[in-house]
This record gives structure tokens, sequence and C-alpha cells, in this order.
């Protein structure tokens, strides 16, 4: 604690300084705007631990104005979020700085969000993060749960009305997406069945008063892709694959407007074997959809390839090809494709523990310009030692500390 009040001291000297220096050519920051800038500065602890010293303080940082500008300053420092499961079934959060340009076998400890108030039981078949809030949705269990590793919160979505083709039973996946102007969290229900009529599909908005299940039409009917994996929401926009008969394309929801479009997958995306899952795999590529495709291959990868999205109203894609080394081509045919950071460098994690189960895995980072790849270790996950399977990955993750 003498160490966050030191710190909390340098901070306000340096901010009285600088404030000293602007106050003939602008008005002085009133003491809230003040405590607001040096606030914003601290990590996540520190908030929560300056939450608890005063009624005062907590309504200076429960704050609207000071949760946006904690948020915009997360922005700039993403980390990596792991989920992993323990052997009770309770599903367990970590963070840690997200690795730039990172030492070969550098290694790194996670350290873990208290989410002592989550129930027992998450789901944790499908994530999804979303500007710091977390969607978590089963397979068997139809339940959806919205979390935030940042304060322990969590929201069980109400129950999702479907009115299904009595020949038929129809599916629903649920995507999570934010309108940076409106500063709003929505939840998407989509409602896939081969029946070529128009679909309903729901809408609800995390920061209304009532959360209801809202009905958006759409004029076109698709279907659930198996071939394609992932969903990414990028300045607004939430995309996610879908099929059209024998055709793949992109699945376009405007988050503010609440309006659909699609974008037509480039011809050259073909895939040799129907029959693989997940061949396209969506990925924010710094700012833009991307498509990872995974290679004609089955039995070497000697080959990334990446689409770009230049131009979504006339479905125009940039393709980029990277020859990879024997050792690259191993490690991308037998790991896990994340996605890429912010700054351009493409992640992937081992599929499994092959060896003796231990707190320690890794991630291998990808550096395109001089298609190198650096393993970075994180150690300390200790319900991990007891799994067979790697914790699930999020890059860029941003901590929120906005109560839902």
């Amino acid at each position: 604690m003498k160490r966050l009040e030191q710190q909390l001291s340098t901070t306000s000297i340096h901010e009285t300084q600088s404030s000293n220096s602007v106050r003939n050519h602008s008005d002085p920051p009133s003491g809230d705007d003040l405590l607001i800038s040096i606030f914003s500065r601290l990590p996540l602890k520190s908030i929560a631990r300056f939450r608890c010293v005063s009624k005062f303080l907590a309504s200076i940082l429960s704050r609207h104005d000071f949760t946006e500008l904690f948020l915009t300053k997360s922005l700039t420092r993403p980390r990596l979020l792991f989920t992993v499961k323990a052997t009770n079934g309770k599903l367990l959060f970590y963070s840690s700085p997200q690795p730039h340009n990172p030492d070969n076998n550098s290694c790194l400890v996670p350290t873990p969000y208290h989410t002592s108030s989550f129930p027992e039981y998450l789901p944790s078949d499908i994530c999804s993060t979303v500007c710091g809030l977390v969607l978590l949705q089963g397979w068997k269990r139809k339940v959806r749960v919205i979390c935030n590793p940042a304060t322990g919160e969590f929201l069980t979505l109400p129950k999702v009305k479907v009115k299904s083709n009595p020949t038929e039973i129809a599916q629903t996946k649920t995507y999570l997406g934010y309108d940076p102007i409106g500063k709003q969290f929505k939840v998407l229900c989509v409602t896939f069945s081969r029946d070529e009529r128009p679909k309903t599909h729901q809408v609800l908005t995390l920061e209304s008063g009532k959360r209801v299940w809202r009905t958006v039409e759409h004029k076109f009917y698709f279907e659930d892709n198996f071939k394609m994996s992932g969903d990414v929401c990028i300045d607004g926009v939430l995309y996610f694959g879908a099929a059209v008969g024998r055709s793949s394309m992109i699945v376009c929801f405007d988050v503010g407007s609440e309006k659909f479009s699609f974008i037509n997958t480039n011809e050259d995306m073909r895939i040799q074997y129907p029959c693989l899952a997940g061949s396209l795999t969506l990925f924010n590529y710094k700012g833009k959809l991307g498509i990872r495709q995974d290679s004609d291959n089955m039995f070497c990868e000697n080959e990334l390839v990446l689409w770009v999205l230049e131009d979504a109203g006339n479905h125009k894609w940039s393709k980029h090809s990277y020859v990879l080394s024997p050792l690259g081509s191993d490690l991308v045919q037998y790991n896990r494709f994340i996605g890429m950071t912010s700054t351009g460098e493409v992640v992937f994690s081992e599929l499994s523990q092959l060896h003796e189960p231990s707190d320690l895995f890794y991630l291998s980072f990808y550096n395109l310009q001089s298609g190198t790849f650096k393993r970075v270790y994180f150690q300390g996950l200790e319900e991990f030692k007891q799994q067979f399977t790697t914790p699930h990955t999020f890059l860029d993750y941003v901590e929120n500390i906005k109560f839902m």
C-alpha cells in the first residue's frame, strides 16, 4: 500500500507541475478532474484498492468519464487473457502483458483475476471477448453469460425464445459486439436453419435498464458455416461466417444501427477438403477484417495464407502469402492459430500438453517481416497442471472497469 501511495504522490506532483505550466493558457483543472487524470494511470489492482478507501473515492472511480478514460488508456496497453477450466469445473481467468517483439524462450507469469463471485458453473464451449467483456456459452446447456474478469461481475442473459419450423429444429448462435460511438455493448442471437424464408434474429442491449431481447429483421437467409470459425468486432461492426447454399460469405452486423449486410469471400478461398471444419478463420488484421486460410495439403503446411478485406462495398480482398521454413511449417501445422496482435505479429498456441503435465505452456509469435518465430512461455497457472489441453487465449484484451 505504501508503494501505491508513493506512486500516487509522484504522479500527483507531476500532474501539478504539468498543469501549472499551462495555466496561463487555460483554466486550471478541478480537483475531481485532477484525481481522474491521476487514477487513470494506475493499474487495475490499485483502482480496486482505492475504491475501498472511502465513499468519495468510490464515487470518483465509478464515474462514467473516469471509466471511459481508463478504457481509452487500456486500449494502448493490450494484454493477453487466458481461461482455464479447473478440475472442479470452475472457469478461471488469468492475464498477462502482451509481448511485443519478445525475446525467444522468455517467460512470463500471468496474474489471476479474483472471480470468486462467479458461479461454480460457467459455460466455456464458445468464448469471445470484446472491449473487456467476455461472452460465454455452452453446447449442451443453453446458458449464455456475460462476465467482466476485471471487476468480477457476471450477468446471465435471459433465455431466447425461438420460433422454429415444426419439421426442423432451429439452431442459434450468440455474438457480442460493441458500438464505440454510442458506447453500448449488444448481444446478437442469430437463428440458423435451412428454411429459405428471411429469419428474425434478436438483439439485447446490456446498458439498458430492462434487458430484453428485441427482434431485428434480416432480408436474406443464411445457414451456419462449419468451414469458417471465429467472429470479430471491429469499429462497431460484427463479422461472422455463414453460408448460402454452397457459397461461403461473411455476415456484417452494424452494432449501432442494427443493420445487416454481407461480404462475398474471394473465389480463391477454396477448400480442397470441405469436410475439414474451421478451414477459414476470421481475425482482426490491424483494424481490418482478416481470414486465415488453411493449407490444401493436409500433411504439410509450408505456407501461411492470410486474406485482408480492403473494400467491403466492392467485396475486394488482398492475399498475403508467407513461405515457411521446415521448422515453421511444423509449428504452424501442429499448433492452433490464435490471431494477430495489434502490432502485426501472428500468434499460435500449442494444441495440447504432449509432455508431462505442468503449469508451463507457450505461445509462438511469428514476425511477418523477418519471417522468424519466437516462443514465449507462461508459468504459474496451477490449475493447468492437471489439464491436458491448453488454456483458451485471447489477444489484445483490454481491462474495462465499467460496472454492468
